[in-house]
């Protein structure tokens, strides 16, 4: 099906002139021709509308820059979306089909992310006068990935390795006189595990804070009924409670949890594993390399020497890189995420605990190749939020930025660095 003519192109082409000739002036490319179809609250442009496009240098983002008629249904600074996003109130009549003598202005998108099946893309549409405003627009976009870069965290190798010291020391003390309380009756299901319980190994490797105290808002799952672990149903767990431990049974969603601990008795219980399998490495000395290129913030490198591979946002991330124009305004907050959270990694587990992933997800016959949460980055309130996940697409590891809306995540167990073994080394 031949593809709808804008019968106004020759005039949107003039109109465009200065706009054009500005952006090459400051080294801007930019082209003349159809645009992707795009929409917002005004409506969706018709097809085969033309005007000026500029590519994103260093991704798959693109400007598009066309000329519409315009008329003011309301008074300037009234209208349009309100400052909390839940209203949304018309403004402004645009109209793609230009009249002998409508009042022309330019119309600027910013088009990021897939289109939809029909190919058209939500991308919130600016109105603006000036050239001048079109061209400063642009080159703003065109030059965000350096100009809002951030700066990765410098390495304090000496103050980290010292902070690990007094965690290890902290997790020895308590280990040598645990406080932990249990309770009087537990269902018959969890009766083993309780009796199984290690009071000095619970204590030894419950999750810290940073000053080395049991962290307070921590709950570690120990071990379930049997219950699968996308449903809510009774686990053993326990909580700090000031320098105690509180033992209890709670209602909790296995799949949900942080700390779940059901797949490594040996951090809770009398389970004698070899500490071979527990840190997945045969001798502390070859993890040590590992470790401190993480103490030094060289997690690329520790990453790459462990086999894993990154996707592009973030690797991007991890050179202080915006993943996008839209969202750089977060890059800060995520770089520092993305290392604080990494540097408590042990890259070499990373394989091993997407197969525990799978095999969990096969148990329940559930799809078994789709990333699994490790952490969030923070920085937005909304329902889908941003992840580092783990997958596997050829076998070996790869950690991915993904969107999701679900609370499910690998367990920190499965990929942090084991802390008997940081111990080990410190």
């Amino acid at each position: 099906m031949a593809e709808a003519l804008d019968r106004h192109e020759r005039r949107r082409r003039a109109a465009l002139a200065g706009v054009s000739a500005r952006l090459r002036a400051v080294g801007i490319e930019p082209a003349f021709g159809v645009l992707t179809q795009y929409y917002d609250f005004y409506g969706k442009v018709p097809t085969g509308l033309t005007g000026l496009t500029v590519d994103e240098p260093h991704g798959t983002g693109r400007m598009q820059v066309t000329v519409v008629a315009a008329e003011r249904l309301v008074p300037p600074g009234e209208g349009g979306l309100s400052a909390d996003g839940h209203v949304w109130t018309r403004d402004v009549d645009i109209e793609h089909d230009l009249p002998a003598a409508a009042d022309l202005v330019f119309e600027v998108t910013l088009l990021e992310g897939p289109a939809e099946a029909s190919g058209a893309m939500w991308a919130p549409r600016r109105l603006v006068r000036d050239e001048e405003a079109v061209v400063d627009a642009v080159r703003l976009w065109h030059g965000y990935r350096e100009m809002l870069r951030a700066t990765p965290p410098k390495p304090a190798t000496t103050r980290r390795r010292s902070a690990r010291a007094r965690l290890s020391a902290a997790r020895r003390d308590a280990a040598a006189s645990p406080m932990v309380r249990r309770p009087a009756a537990v269902p018959p299901p969890l009766r083993a595990h309780l009796d199984g319980l290690d009071d000095a190994r619970l204590a030894f490797h419950f999750p810290r804070d940073r000053s080395g105290r049991y962290a307070r808002s921590a709950v570690v799952a120990l071990a379930g009924d049997g219950t699968a672990l996308s449903r809510r149903g009774p686990w053993l767990s326990a909580r700090a409670d000031g320098a105690a431990l509180v033992v209890g049974v709670e209602p909790l969603i296995g799949a949900n949890q942080d700390h779940r601990w059901d797949r490594l008795p040996w951090l809770w219980s009398n389970d004698e594993t070899p500490a071979a399998v527990r840190w997945q490495v045969d001798d502390p000395g070859r993890a040590r390399a590992t470790v401190e290129r993480l103490d030094a913030f060289a997690v690329a490198e520790a990453l790459t020497a462990c086999g894993v591979e990154v996707d592009a946002d973030l690797t991007a991330l991890l050179n202080g890189y915006p993943v996008a124009y839209g969202l750089a305004r977060h890059t800060d907050t995520w770089v520092k995420r993305l290392y604080d959270q990494l540097q408590l990694s042990a890259p070499w587990r990373l394989a091993a605990a997407y197969a525990v992933h799978q095999q969990e997800r096969r148990a329940v016959r559930r799809p078994d190749g789709e990333p699994v949460a490790l952490f969030g980055l923070k920085g937005l309130n909304q329902q889908s939020k941003p992840m580092v996940g783990l997958d596997a697409p050829g076998g070996g590891p790869r950690l991915r930025m993904i969107w999701t809306a679900s609370n499910a995540r690998l367990p920190r167990a499965l990929w942090e660095c084991p802390a008997d073994l940081l111990a080990e080394l410190t």
